[in-house]
């Protein structure tokens, strides 16, 4: 089980002191940092390459609320890959699957996501970060919207079997545009919430769990419909697309970010499509730009005037 980067070790040294985020505004437990609990956090690794962190949106999900505690002084974090198909893996874990996290001084290991994230809300609201705020509003939101798009990813990749391009979406049949429009309307719901409330997150300048959900999906959303589906989010939902922008100039997913090539890997692994030697060899990229056009609406609202179009 191998660290997950040299970066990721210099982060954990980094937010380990009593650094205090500007979001939150919080004290952190003091300078001793032996003191704070060390949270481990296993991942799973790429199937392309077990060295990189691999495409589960759990993982991330967790990643980036155990971040928000680190980044603040709460917690010491580690974060490891992990090959699930590895002798040592199955032996030191018994058949649990990542997520897994262990909490060393209370010899403690989670390996539910309920009980993971349970002990992240409990360390949350210890040290009040409002990791953890509910709103329904948002929530009814982005309900839904993941399980929405694998049903248009599945009906649609079946669809185009034997195809050397994916289908227009003007051209799919009815049963199967009917989930694509699903999710196109739930975009278009988060779009219009972000635009009433004009903040930086889903519930306002502060990274939540909501936010730590859904950065990821549409994430994985955005870079599994331009590779497989040859459908992109919607470029008129500007206020959704400063967002994700806000995503990709956010830390604790950047950090948590796997490479394209693994999202897509892991995309293919569960739909059973052929992935050709040369895209396992391809040098790792992340995208974290969004379209030129997108970037000056952008501009024109005022949403985020310091952003350079590339």
């Amino acid at each position: 089980m191998e660290p997950y980067s040299t970066l990721s070790r210099n982060l954990l040294r980094k937010f380990s002191d009593n650094t205090m985020a500007d979001a939150y505004q919080i004290q952190s437990n003091g300078g001793d940092t032996q003191s704070k609990p060390l949270l481990e956090l296993y991942v799973k690794a790429s199937g392309i390459d077990a060295r990189r962190i691999g495409a589960d949106l759990f993982c991330q999900e967790f990643w980036m609320e155990l971040y928000a505690l680190y980044e603040i002084g709460v917690a010491r974090v580690e974060v490891k890959t992990v090959n699930v198909n590895s002798e040592a893996f199955k032996k030191n874990f018994l058949g649990a699957q990542p997520p897994i996290m262990i909490e060393e001084e209370k010899e403690l290991t989670y390996t539910d996501n309920r009980e993971i994230e349970g002990r992240i809300f409990h360390l949350a609201k210890e040290y009040n970060v409002p990791l953890f705020e509910k709103d329904p509003s948002a929530e009814k939101r982005i309900e839904n919207l993941y399980r929405n798009f694998k049903l248009f990813l599945r009906a649609k990749v079946e669809f185009d079997k034997g195809k050397k391009e994916p289908s227009r979406v003007e051209d799919l049949p009815a049963q199967i545009k009917v989930h694509y429009n699903r999710v196109c309307e739930q975009l278009s719901n988060i779009d219009q919430l972000l635009s009433e409330r004009k903040t930086r997150y889903l519930l306002g300048n502060s990274m939540t769990e909501y936010d730590c959900e859904l950065m990821p999906r549409l994430h994985h959303i955005r870079i599994i419909g331009l590779s497989l589906l040859g459908f992109d989010i919607p470029h008129n939902f500007t206020h959704l697309w400063n967002y994700i922008l806000t995503a990709y100039r956010t830390a604790a997913f950047i950090e948590s970010c796997p490479a394209d090539q693994d999202i897509i890997h892991h995309y293919k692994e569960q739909m059973n499509l052929f992935t050709n030697q040369r895209e396992t060899l391809q040098s790792p990229t992340k995208t974290h730009t969004i379209p030129e056009k997108v970037l000056s609406d952008i501009r024109i609202k005022g949403l985020a005037p310091d952003v350079n179009v590339h």
